[in-house]
């Protein structure tokens, strides 16, 4: 049974793999049940073994992303007992993603979601999940914080980060103009967290310039 589990997760990571590629190089346009399987090399009948429908196969690939950036983020914040630093860390790692090339991933979902009712399901699920966890950090910092007025920063500093991603991701060099966005986009968040006392310390995507 264990080796059965083994392998069937196994080829769900195939199928997740080649689905994103299919994203990457067609869009939305291109992802299809059929159009993986044959990536794959497999039956639709057996991919639809392990993601039914398009839609279960849109939330799998994007939870994968997101499961794996949190858990980046989660080993990041790892040891750091100080609310304002956790949420600068974050900031820093959140930042730094977006000049990954994977990027473009998210940029194919927001375009999907304008017209694709599971895209769009899939979007909702995932930056409530972040807006939640960027809600809890900011209720860390300022535990006197409504529950009411932390979701709503929080989805605004979700929503400069993210936005800020058109100008800087898709695996773009980071230039010194793309890094001093990133520079104002850190700064205000900060200030939006309620750590505008804090030295706000140099970003990952800076060091990679300086290399």
């Amino acid at each position: 049974m264990a080796g059965r589990a083994a392998r069937s997760i196994s080829t769900l990571e195939v199928i997740l793999d080649a689905a994103e590629d299919i994203l990457k190089r067609h869009g939305s346009e291109g992802l299809s049940v059929r159009a993986v399987a044959q990536k794959v090399g497999i039956s639709v009948g057996n991919l639809q073994y392990h993601v039914p429908t398009r839609a279960k196969l849109l939330d799998a690939v994007f939870s994968r992303r997101a499961d794996d950036f949190r858990s980046e983020i989660l080993q990041g914040l790892d040891n750091i007992v100080d609310p304002n630093r956790r949420f600068e860390t974050l900031v820093d790692i959140w930042l730094s993603a977006q000049f990954q090339s994977d990027q473009v991933l998210f940029w194919h979902l927001w375009a999907m979601s304008a017209h694709d009712p599971d895209a769009r399901r899939t979007m909702e699920s995932v930056y409530s999940e972040t807006t939640d966890f960027v809600m809890g950090l900011l209720r860390e910092i300022d535990p006197g914080l409504t529950r009411l007025r932390a979701k709503r920063r929080a989805a605004l500093i979700v929503s400069m980060v993210e936005g800020s991603g058109l100008f800087v991701g898709n695996g773009r060099r980071p230039s010194r103009d793309l890094v001093a966005l990133q520079v104002d986009v850190k700064r205000t968040v900060m200030e939006i967290a309620g750590c505008e006392k804090n030295k706000v310390g140099t970003s990952k995507s800076r060091r990679k310039v300086a290399k």
